[in-house]
C-alpha cells in the first residue's frame, strides 16, 4: 500500500469517527461522503451496533435512524420481535410464568424502553400482521395433519377436526372421552377403528372431506 492511500485510508476512517461522534447523522451528512467512505460507515455502525447493549444500542440507532432505509428499519424490527419472542420462551420454559420486561430486555441485550415502545405498537405494525399472515397460512396445513391422526384413531385429534370445522351453527352433538367419539348417540370406539378395514377407514376420511369442503362452501 503506498503512503498516498494509506493518509487516505487514515483520513476516511477519522473522517467516519468524527461522523459516528454527531448526535445525529443526516441525509446530507451522507451524500457529502464518497462511496469507500460510506461502506466504511456502513461497516463501523455495524460493528458497534452489534456490541452495543441496552441505552448503547439505543443512542446508536437514534444516530441513524432518519438515514435508514425502510428496509433496513424493518430488519431491526424483525430481529428485535424473533429476540423478545424468544426471551419470553425460554423465561417460560424455565419459570413457567410471564417474565417481566427487565428481564426480557436483559435476556435480548435492548433496553427497557426499546422492549415496552415493542409491546405497544406491534398490534398496529404492518409486519406483524404479516406475521399473523403466516400463521394462517398454515391452517390448512395443520389441520390436515389432526385429520391424518383422526382417521388413525386418535378421538381427542378427532374431537378438534370436529370442532374447527363445523364451527358454532353445526348442532351435530359430539362428545369425547379417553377412547371413543360419540356422534348423534352412536358410539366409535378406538378398538372398532382400529379394525376398520382401509377402504372403510377412507370412506370416513371423505365423509370428513366433505365436511370441511362444505363449511368452505357456505
Amino acid at each position: 500500500m503506498s503512503t498516498k492511500e494509506s493518509l487516505q485510508k487514515l483520513t476516511d476512517i477519522e473522517c467516519i469517527d468524527n461522523l459516528l461522534k454527531q448526535s445525529k447523522i443526516s441525509d446530507a451528512d451522507v451524500n457529502k461522503l464518497t462511496k469507500r467512505q460510506q461502506i466504511l460507515l456502513n461497516e463501523k455502525f455495524t460493528a458497534f451496533y452489534n456490541e452495543a447493549k441496552a441505552e448503547k444500542k439505543d443512542k446508536l440507532l437514534n444516530k441513524v435512524i432518519d438515514i435508514l432505509p425502510e428496509a433496513e428499519r424493518n430488519n431491526i424490527w424483525e430481529i428485535n420481535n424473533m429476540n423478545i419472542m424468544n426471551a419470553i420462551m425460554q423465561y417460560v420454559q424455565q419459570y413457567g410464568g410471564m417474565p417481566p420486561k427487565i428481564r426480557i430486555a436483559e435476556a435480548t441485550g435492548l433496553s427497557r424502553q426499546t422492549v415496552d415502545k415493542h409491546f405497544k405498537d406491534i398490534q398496529n405494525n404492518p409486519l406483524y400482521k404479516e406475521i399473523e399472515q403466516q400463521f394462517k397460512f398454515m391452517i390448512p396445513k395443520v389441520l390436515g395433519e389432526v385429520l391424518r391422526a383422526a382417521i388413525n384413531g386418535d378421538m381427542k385429534a378427532a374431537k378438534i377436526y370436529f370442532d374447527v370445522v363445523s364451527g358454532p351453527k353445526d348442532k351435530t352433538k359430539i362428545n369425547t372421552q379417553n377412547n371413543y367419539l360419540q356422534i348423534n348417540g352412536i358410539l366409535i370406539e378406538e378398538e372398532k377403528l382400529s379394525r376398520l378395514k382401509p377402504e372403510q377407514l377412507k370412506q370416513i376420511e371423505q365423509i370428513l372431506h366433505s365436511v370441511s369442503d362444505a363449511e368452505v362452501i357456505e
